[in-house]
């Protein structure tokens, strides 16, 4: 990869100065690949990020044969230095979303022996799937729960890991994680770790409040869906 992935660095991070490595049009936007981004590239759930590059918008950024991808509405010229600047309204609530779920999940898992998670997404109709069962009568008090938990202002960490750590770490892998390059991971207080990509904030109270619109079970798979407040 040529971008330095600075939002792994600072996920607080609203502006940078970077370079403009190549600009190839696609349709009405540019391809453009930067030498570093504080851009979020969709995956694992997570929208990407929007914003600004000079007058240039951001419109959605991705990860296309390895390499970071922002594509852009406007001129843009190879080599040329120029100011990123993030949506920080849009990105702050996606990492609300996120930081949430995990918390949701780490509650649900002190509550709930035999769930597994098969997969989640923190968008706008952001949810979580098991298989395994839970009393859907029990919603109130799960949020409840979760709450009492996030105002406990627990430290979220993030970081690189190899496989083997969060083999070591970790109740669940989901198998088709690579276990020949470096992976991420978050760590809420003292809840298992868990492999994830994505950003996040840096305490759970952050979030504001979580609550949960509903929860569905289905043949053995539970569907919970979540957003958040303040």
């Amino acid at each position: 990869m040529k971008t330095k992935q600075i939002y792994y660095d600072d996920s607080y991070k609203k502006e940078l100065q970077c370079k403009i490595l190549s600009a190839e049009p696609r349709g009405n936007l540019l391809k453009v690949v930067l030498d570093k981004t504080i851009f979020y590239p969709e995956g694992g759930g997570q929208p990407s990020d929007r914003g600004q590059l000079g007058e240039a918008k951001v419109k959605y950024v991705n990860l296309s044969n390895g390499e970071i991808i922002h594509q852009v509405e406007g001129r843009l010229k190879i080599g040329e230095s120029i100011k990123a600047v993030l949506d920080w309204k849009w990105r702050y609530k996606y990492m609300k979303i996120h930081t949430a779920g995990h918390l949701l999940h780490d509650v649900l898992m002190t509550m709930y022996e035999g769930l597994v998670p098969t997969r989640g997404s923190h968008g706008k109709k952001a949810f979580l799937e098991y298989q395994g069962e839970i009393d859907a009568a029990k919603k109130d008090e799960i949020e409840k729960n979760t709450n009492k938990v996030l105002q406990q202002d627990l430290v979220v960490v993030t970081k690189e890991s190899s496989y083997d750590e969060l083999e070591k770490e970790c109740k669940f892998l989901p198998s088709n994680l690579p276990k020949d390059k470096s992976l991420r991971m978050i760590k809420i207080g003292n809840y298992p770790s868990m492999p994830d990509g994505g950003v996040h904030l840096k305490t759970t109270r952050e979030i504001g409040k979580i609550w949960i619109a509903n929860i569905t079970l289905q043949e053995g798979k539970v569907n919970i869906r979540y957003g958040v407040a303040g």
